[in-house]
């Protein structure tokens, strides 16, 4: 992946979550020609939770015991759209599904 592509998909990401402020459990318009489907976009948003809370969790182990549930709170009030999209349209079957993690 080229940074043109990179930054079309980042483009397309914050998009979706921009579109998805006014009803995070609304149908996700997924652009084509960034996307092959809406099981891809879904993995591009999780892959997006999933590095921001890796970077999150890594950070707070520097000082030390991690309070996971905190971390994990904190990243949520911080980017609300995000954790409500994922939640309003993955279930705990379909993140077991396609292998991501709630």
């Amino acid at each position: 992946m080229g940074w043109a592509h990179h930054y079309r998909r980042r483009d397309a990401l914050d998009a979706v979550l921009s579109d998805a402020r006014r009803d995070p459990s609304a149908p996700l318009i997924v652009d084509p020609d960034v996307f092959g489907s809406l099981h891809e976009l879904l993995l591009a948003l999780d892959h997006r939770w999933q590095n921001k809370l890796t970077a999150r969790m890594e950070n707070a182990g520097l000082n030390g015991p991690v309070d996971e549930d905190r971390v994990i709170a904190e990243l949520a009030a911080e980017e609300p759209v995000l954790r409500a999209v994922l939640d309003a349209h993955l279930s705990l079957s379909s993140y077991r599904t396609v292998g991501m993690t709630p």
